[in-house]
């Protein structure tokens, strides 16, 4: 079943990944944002995607 996130949750997301300093700060932050799916955690983290582009409202 897919994880449903809303924009609110996965920008707060992008915040505090891109805000992690050290693994265990990264590795709290992964626990914390794991409801909204794995795939979308790695996508932020990695800049692969953005919060709109995860929602389908970017380009």
């Amino acid at each position: 079943m897919p994880a449903i996130a809303s924009f609110e949750d996965l920008k707060s997301a992008q915040k505090d990944l891109l805000e992690a300093k050290d693994l265990n700060k990264l590795k709290s932050v992964f626990k914390k944002w794991r409801r909204i799916g794995w795939k979308k955690v790695c996508k932020l983290w990695l800049q692969e995607r953005t919060p709109e582009q995860l929602k389908g409202e970017g380009g």
